[in-house]
C-alpha cells in the first residue's frame, strides 16, 4: 500500500485505452485473471488471461492490444519464451512486472524502450513454492494502479486484517473445524461468480500444484449446464466450496439450497463486491489451502519437487518451435505486416503478396538511392520517450545530431509543442550548431531557428482563424469535462483528464469540427493530447524551411512516429522519402516502418540516424534492411 506508483500509473494510462491480454503460468496465472477482471471493470474493454503457450500458439494480431506479464522470478522458460514472442508481435503496449530484481526477464525487457518494465522487492522476502506473497503483492498493486490511472476512488482496506474482515479465517483451528468435511472427500467442486473467478482459479492452482486434491471449477450457471451430474453420480466422494460475494449472493443461495444434503458445502463468504471481493476471497483461500495441507499431513508451501518435475519445468520448448515458412525474408515480412495489418500467408492466399513485395522493394530503393538535403523529425515519441519529454534531448540522440550537424546536415524539428522543445534542444546541442537547426512549433504554425528565443509567440489566445472553434469547444459541457485547454494563435491543445483516453476525445472533437461551420480547422492526435490546428497549418512548413536553408534541389528525409491518420505526423510522412518510428499509414508509397522487431519510438529513430551518412552530394541512407536472420 505504500509502494510509489508514479511510473506505474503513467504506464497504465497507456494500456487502459486498449483490450488486454494478461499472460501468466502457475501462480502468475491467478494474477493474470485478476488483471483481466480489473481491466474489464475499470475500462469496460475486453480482457483475457492466457498462458505463454496459448499466446505463442495464437494467430491473433496483437498490434492494437495491450499485454501485461506478471512474474515472481522472471527466469522460467515460459515467461522468457512468451516475452520474446511478444517482442516480435509488437503489441501496442507491453508491461512487465517482476518481483525479483535483476532477473533474466528484466534484462531482456531493458533492450526495448517500448516495454514498461517494473521491478519489485516484496517486503516479505523470498516466496515459497506457491508464491503466496508475490500474488498478494501484485494483486494490491494492480488494484491501486488501475484506480489511480483512471481517477477512480481507491476502495482497498489499509491492512490485511481489514481485507480478510472475518479473522476466524486466520485461526487455524477454526478453519480446520469449518472445512473438515471437505477434506474427507476426494474431489472439491469450487463454485464462484464472475467477480470471484480469480480466487477460484487460485484455489485450483494451489490444490493441483501442491497435490492437495482434485478440483473442479465452475461458475454458478456453468455448473448448471451438465456439471451437476458429477455431484449426482459421485456425490459420496465430492464436496463443494462456494465462493460467495455481494454480487452473486442471491443466485448462490438459491443454487446451494438445491444441492443434495449429503454433499458437504462450505461457504467462503465475503462482504464485498467486484475486484475487492476477488482479492478478499483469494486471501481467505490461502488459509483454506493451509488447512488442506494440515489434513493431508504436509506443507503445501514446501511439497517437494520430483526430478522429472524439475526437468519438465526447465524444458524450453519455445526455441524449438518451427518458424512459419513463407519464402519472404524476415525484415521484409515484418515491414509488410506492419503496413497491411495481416500476415504474409494471408496476403499470399488472397493474391496480394506480390504487389506488396514490389511496394516494399520500391520504398527501400527510393530511400537508399536518394540524396537528401536535410532531415526533418517529429519530437515527442520520435526523439524522446514519453517519460523524457520534459527533459533535454537524450544524450544518445544528441550525439547523432552533433555528428550529422558537424558534417554539414540541416535539421528541422516539427513538434506540436512550444518553446519547451527549444530549451530541450539548446540544453543538448553545442551553441555553434544552432544555426543549422530550425523548429516548427505548434505543428508547423510558427517556424524559427534554434537560436531565436522570440519564437514561438506564446500568448495564451487564439487568432481569428480559430476564434469560433475555441469559443465552441470552451463552451461545450462535454469537452470541458473531458479535457483541459491550452490556447495558442494557431493551435488549441486539449489534454485529456485523468481516466479519459485521447482516442475518444479526438473522435468527439473531430465530429464537432465536421458538423459545424468551423471551416478548415483540423483535429490531430499525439501520444498525450489532441491538437486542433488552424487551416493550412502543417508540419510541411518545416520541410520547406530545411530545403530553403540547404539550397533546395533535393528532397528532405522525414522521420516521425504517428504516420497513421489522425496522427500528427500523417502529413509529415506522406511521402516516399519518409520513415516511421512507430505507426504507419496504409499507403504503399511512404511512411514505412523499417526498424527491427520490438524497436519503437526513439529506439527506432536512433537506429535510423545511425544509418545516415553525409557524402559530398548530400545525406544518404547507408542501408535499410538488417542482415537475414530471425525476427
Amino acid at each position: 500500500m505504500k509502494h510509489p506508483l508514479d511510473g506505474i500509473v503513467r504506464a497504465f494510462r497507456g494500456l487502459t485505452s486498449l483490450p488486454l491480454l494478461a499472460i501468466g503460468s502457475g501462480g502468475s496465472f491467478t494474477v493474470a485473471h485478476l488483471a483481466s477482471a480489473l481491466h474489464a471493470h475499470h475500462t469496460k474493454r475486453i480482457a483475457q488471461a492466457m498462458t505463454p503457450l496459448q499466446l505463442v500458439g495464437s494467430s491473433a494480431d496483437l498490434r492494437d492490444l495491450a499485454v501485461f506479464i506478471p512474474t515472481a522470478g522472471g527466469k522460467n522458460p515460459d515467461v522468457l519464451g512468451g516475452f520474446h514472442h511478444l517482442v516480435s508481435e509488437e503489441p501496442r503496449s507491453l508491461m512487465v512486472w517482476c518481483a525479483t530484481p535483476e532477473s533474466p526477464l528484466v534484462a531482456a525487457a531493458a533492450k526495448y524502450r517500448f516495454v514498461d518494465c517494473f521491478e519489485f522487492a516484496p517486503p516479505c522476502g523470498k516466496d515459497g513454492f506457491l508464491a503466496v506473497n508475490s500474488l498478494l503483492a501484485f494483486s494490491i498493486l494492480l488494484a491501486r494502479a488501475y484506480a489511480d490511472a483512471l481517477g477512480a476512488a481507491p476502495i482497498l482496506p489499509r491492512s490485511f486484517h481489514d481485507l480478510i474482515c472475518d479473522r476466524s479465517w486466520m485461526d487455524a483451528k477454526a478453519v480446520d473445524l469449518r472445512c473438515a468435511e471437505l477434506w474427507s472427500r476426494n474431489t472439491l467442486v469450487v463454485l464462484h461468480g464472475p467477480s470471484t473467478l480469480p480466487a477460484a482459479v487460485d484455489i485450483e492452482s494451489k490444490f493441483t500444484e501442491a497435490a492437495l486434491g482434485s478440483v473442479q471449477v465452475a461458475d454458478y450457471r456453468h455448473f448448471a449446464h451438465g456439471r451437476h451430474h458429477w455431484i449426482a453420480k459421485r456425490g459420496q466422494e465430492s464436496a463443494v466450496l462456494a465462493i460467495v460475494c455481494d454480487d452473486d449472493r442471491q443466485i448462490a443461495d438459491a443454487m446451494l439450497g438445491l444441492l443434495p444434503p449429503d454433499v458437504p458445502v462450505v461457504r467462503l463468504d465475503v462482504s464485498h463486491s467486484g475486484y475487492l471481493a476477488a482479492i478478499a476471497a483469494m486471501s481467505r483461500g490461502f488459509f483454506v489451502t493451509a488447512s488442506a495441507g494440515r489434513a493431508r499431513g504436509f506443507d503445501p508451501g514446501d511439497p517437494g519437487v520430483p526430478t522429472f518435475g524439475r526437468e519438465i519445468y526447465h524444458l524450453n520448448v519455445y526455441r524449438n518451435l518451427p518458424p512459419e515458412e513463407s519464402g519472404v525474408p524476415p525484415d521484409e515480412r515484418l515491414a509488410i505486416e506492419r503496413k497491411v495489418r495481416t500476415t504474409v500467408p494471408e496476403l499470399s492466399c488472397s493474391g496480394r503478396l506480390d504487389s506488396w513485395r514490389e511496394a516494399y522493394r520500391l520504398a527501400c530503393s527510393t530511400l537508399i538511392n536518394s540524396t537528401y538535403c536535410g532531415l526533418a523529425l517529429d519530437y515527442d515519441g520520435t526523439l524522446c520517450h514519453e517519460a523524457e519529454r520534459h527533459g533535454p534531448l537524450p544524450q544518445t540522440m544528441a550525439f547523432e545530431f552533433e555528428r550529422l550537424l558537424r558534417a554539414g546536415c540541416y535539421i528541422g524539428i516539427a513538434t506540436g509543442r512550444g518553446k519547451s522543445v527549444r530549451r530541450s534542444l539548446q540544453d543538448a546541442l553545442s551553441k555553434d550548431l544552432w544555426d543549422r537547426v530550425v523548429i516548427g512549433y505548434y505543428n508547423g504554425a510558427e517556424v524559427g531557428g534554434l537560436a531565436d528565443d522570440k519564437c514561438p509567440d506564446d500568448r495564451e489566445e487564439v487568432g481569428p482563424e480559430l476564434k469560433q472553434v475555441a469559443d465552441g469547444l470552451c463552451s461545450d459541457p462535454f469537452v470541458i469535462r473531458l479535457a483541459s485547454f491550452s490556447l495558442r494563435l494557431k493551435q488549441i491543445t486539449l489534454t485529456p483528464a485523468d481516466g479519459v483516453f485521447p482516442g475518444p476525445l479526438w473522435e468527439y472533437v473531430h465530429a464537432l469540427l465536421l458538423s459545424s461551420s468551423y471551416t478548415g480547422a483540423v483535429a490531430l492526435r499525439s501520444g498525450h493530447s489532441v491538437d486542433v490546428v488552424a487551416p493550412e497549418t502543417t508540419k510541411l512548413t518545416v520541410i520547406e524551411r530545411v530545403a530553403e536553408m540547404a539550397g533546395g534541389g533535393r528532397p528532405v528525409l522525414r522521420i516521425g512516429d504517428r504516420g497513421r491518420w489522425p496522427g500528427n505526423d500523417f502529413s509529415l510522412l506522406d511521402s516516399a522519402h519518409s520513415l516511421s518510428a512507430d505507426e504507419v499509414s496504409p499507403d504503399p508509397k511512404g511512411a514505412w516502418n523499417l526498424a527491427p522487431a520490438g524497436h519503437r519510438g526513439s529506439q527506432a529513430t536512433l537506429g535510423y540516424l545511425r544509418k545516415l551518412k553525409l557524402t559530398r552530394k548530400g545525406l544518404r541512407v547507408a542501408s535499410i534492411a538488417k542482415k537475414r536472420g530471425g525476427r
